[in-house]
């Protein structure tokens, strides 16, 4: 694509709002004018398109894993098919850092899921994510997604005993939010979670050198708490694990 022409991305479920791309930006325009989709506020967030679908960027750094998928919607269905969610019950979900929502959204399509509820501590990516066309069902009225702002390290310690059949924790790097790499938040998680309960963690990948390796603190620290089963999907990049 040519520097500075537009091409056509999608239209909102409504189809008051179109969205159109530079390759390096997404703009949303309607009958109230047009907004390019980036926001500063103490961090650079921005909409980018990738393959056909929006992804989020916090000073330049892409925030889904798209390594080895067409697009971050393939690997939030993966994530949640890995988690093995039954198609009959009444279950409830925690996706404790929301970003576009899209493994929230994921979630909320199994029959069996009740209620997704997703965290989100930055004001600038819900503001993103309510522009974003691809992360509707995440504020539909009718829905079953509840978005709590906040961050899950608080959040985590007003939710009941035993609430949740299905964890989806997808936090930041270690260095940007260590407080959800804590033991005292693993603690709390395990204790939300129902027996039989199984999350997803993510934790970025693992390197073959002598260098920190995430996943095995991570996995100890999960251990501690009282999870059992860990085990390290390459592809996903992160830990699956089980409330026994």
């Amino acid at each position: 694509m040519a520097k500075g022409k537009r091409e056509f991305f999608c239209r909102s479920a409504d189809g008051s709002i179109t969205y159109t791309t530079d390759g390096n930006f997404l703009f949303a325009e309607s009958a109230g004018g047009e907004v390019r989709l980036d926001i500063f506020a103490g961090h650079y967030y921005k909409l980018r398109p990738y393959n056909g679908v929006p992804i989020l960027e916090v000073d330049g750094l892409r925030m889904q894993l798209v390594r080895d998928f067409e697009t971050p919607l393939d690997y939030s269905k993966e994530v949640v098919k890995g988690l093995g969610i039954p198609r009959e019950g009444q279950f409830t979900v925690l996706d404790t850092c929301m970003g576009l929502g899209y493994t929230a959204i994921a979630a909320s399509k199994s029959p069996a899921v009740r209620l997704v509820v997703t965290c989100e501590v930055s004001e600038a990516v819900i503001t993103l994510a309510q522009w974003n066309p691809f992360s509707e069902k995440l504020f539909a009225k009718d829905g079953n997604i509840l978005v709590m702002k906040g961050s899950a390290a608080e959040l985590i310690k007003g939710f009941e005993d035993n609430m949740f059949s299905f964890v989806i924790h997808d936090p930041p790097r270690i260095t940007h939010a260590p407080e959800l790499y804590s033991p005292a938040f693993y603690k709390e998680l395990y204790r939300a979670c129902k027996r039989g309960a199984r999350i997803f963690h993510y934790v970025g990948s693992v390197g073959k050198g002598k260098g920190r390796r995430i996943d095995r603190e991570v996995g100890k620290r999960l251990a501690d708490a009282g999870f059992a089963s860990i085990r390290y999907v390459p592809r996903l990049q992160g830990l699956y694990a089980k409330k026994h």
